[in-house]
């Protein structure tokens, strides 16, 4: 969690594979989704941006999520896939 956030944030390590190793991404899902939920959860996540301060945390990504007025979705590969693997 990210307590310093004006919002509900997590910031989370993620695995971006062996060419680009961890990153740290400040998220604003955790009203959509427990750390259970996301725990081991392979998600679509822009990695070639500019880092941001978010709250005082440095952010080094983005999860992709799509939301209507109902939920908030990350994105997720629809079949096995490398980790780190490239968006087309």
């Amino acid at each position: 969690m990210h307590e310093k956030a004006r919002k509900p944030m997590y910031k989370l390590t993620l695995d971006l594979g062996p060419e680009i190793g961890q990153r740290m991404v400040v998220a604003g899902i955790r009203d959509a989704y427990s750390e259970g939920e996301l725990m081991g959860k392979h998600i679509i996540c822009l990695a070639n941006l500019e880092p941001k301060e978010i709250a005082g945390v440095q952010s080094h990504g983005m999860i992709l999520a799509a939301e209507d007025e109902n939920a908030v979705a990350v994105l997720v590969p629809d079949r096995d896939i490398k980790v780190g693997s490239r968006i087309l």
